[in-house]
């Protein structure tokens, strides 16, 4: 949702290139390359998706700059936030006009705006109103059919059974020190506002519709709060070095996987995503939730990647950063908004889940090389090592798809064991 000029423009200049980006795609070519016929058709699709979304954003921007929409609807409370802002710039109005007029900072409305107005009370949200002479009518239509029992836990959050100790533990809840009234709140309280400020829950059904690729029992409420972290880690990067999504196109793609034959591939790798506007970050999973990875949107534009190295190896990283990068390129229409999570030492019966696997296989090794090729059989480690140098991919990389196929006992010595986070901390990429 694009809410002042500063992003119409950025949005209006990404759109350009995406448009620059398929023209330039070629999809023979692609093939010719080495890349799989069904990623390149998938490649294309994700290019025409994110160009749609974009086209859509402006468009919804332009109508009501224009002050051809007098009528804001909500039909769910939570929506009432985005009719708000909406309001603001169908009135003309920027964030610091309308602060002048709230006798508030600037930086407050931003920060409204930011959260969609969840975490204003009853009271800011009728000033933001009568700031913007709206006229509001609030109909409530109770329902004579239901069913008497209330919604199943997976759709919805309890806020006392979130791992507040846990939370607090890590520091996330520091946020609220300083902030007037907050400090005196329980650490439930602030946890629960800690996940309303940074998650949202958009609706009832907002967790349930979570793409969750595990293959053990998950607390869900562990994941709604690892979730919530990582968009914060994701805002507060933002906040600091603002960037914009540019096309991922197939070159870009190579040079990446190529950066696993290097040490600090890993670190270097994590920096390329975020000049492309990918924002990767880490966080050690929370008790419950056995995740690798996610792939999601921030505020339903950035591309975000979470890391959590529960395994740490070099052959564990690429592959789950690959994995990650292969929703976002793939999906971005289909389940990115709500984000994928993922436990990839199981096997899923999901169309996403698969295509991201093909994605990451295929973009770490040609798949037309990995077929035509022995030393999937090989139990040679110099066997593995001159195939990695020929395919300018890291040893780890091989040897993981090896280990994957034939099992984890073999190939130790080449899959970077215990060396990422130690390498992702030095580089002050956990904070």
């Amino acid at each position: 949702m694009i809410t002042n000029e500063r992003q119409y423009r950025i949005t209006r200049a990404q759109a350009e290139k995406f448009q620059v980006a398929l023209g330039e795609n070629n999809e023979l070519e692609l093939i010719r390359s080495g890349v799989d016929p069904i990623i390149a058709a998938a490649h294309k699709r994700g290019l025409q998706e994110q160009l749609r979304e974009l086209e859509r954003q402006l468009s919804d921007y332009d109508s009501l700059r224009s002050g051809h929409q007098s009528e804001l609807v909500a039909d769910h409370l939570w929506q009432i936030g985005e009719r708000l802002i909406q309001a603001r710039v169908a009135c003309g109005l920027t964030q610091r006009e309308l602060a002048d007029r709230l006798g508030v900072k600037e930086q407050q409305i931003q920060r409204y705006e930011q959260e969609r107005y969840l975490t204003a009370n009853l009271e800011r949200l009728s000033a933001m109103a009568e700031a913007l002479s709206l006229s509001i009518h609030v109909r409530l239509q109770v329902s004579v059919q239901s069913t008497g029992s209330p919604l199943p836990d997976n759709h919805r959050v309890d806020a006392s059974r979130l791992p507040v100790r846990e939370m607090k533990k890590r520091g996330w809840l520091n946020e609220f020190s300083d902030e007037e009234g907050d400090a005196r709140r329980s650490d439930s309280d602030l946890a629960a506002l800690f996940i309303s400020r940074h998650h949202g829950l958009r609706g009832p059904a907002a967790l349930h519709r979570m793409n969750v690729r595990t293959g053990s029992t998950l607390d869900n409420h562990a994941m709604v709060a690892w979730k919530a972290r990582i968009l914060q880690k994701a805002r507060q990067f933002l906040q600091g070095a603002p960037t914009t999504f540019e096309p991922l196109d197939a070159s870009f793609v190579r040079e990446l996987v190529g950066l696993s034959r290097s040490y600090d591939g890993p670190v270097r790798a994590v920096h390329a995503l975020r000049e492309r506007g990918v924002v990767t970050v880490f966080e050690p999973h929370l008790k419950g939730t056995h995740l690798d990875g996610a792939a999601l949107l921030l505020d339903t534009a950035t591309p975000v990647i979470g890391l959590t190295l529960r395994f740490d190896r070099l052959d564990n990283f690429w592959f789950t950063l690959l994995h990650e990068l292969g929703h976002v390129v793939l999906h971005r229409d289909s389940g990115l908004k709500d984000g994928f999570f993922d436990d990839n030492t199981v096997t899923s019966e999901s169309v996403a889940e698969g295509e991201a696997d093909h994605f990451a296989e295929n973009a770490l090794i040609p798949d037309e090389a990995w077929r035509t090729s022995f030393v999937k059989f090989t139990k040679s480690s110099s066997e593995v090592q001159q195939f990695a140098k020929r395919y300018n991919v890291g040893d780890c990389v091989v040897a993981g798809r090896i280990r994957r196929e034939r099992g984890y006992h073999l190939f130790k010595d080449l899959i970077g064991s215990g060396c990422v986070r130690e390498l992702i901390s030095d580089a002050g990429l956990m904070e």
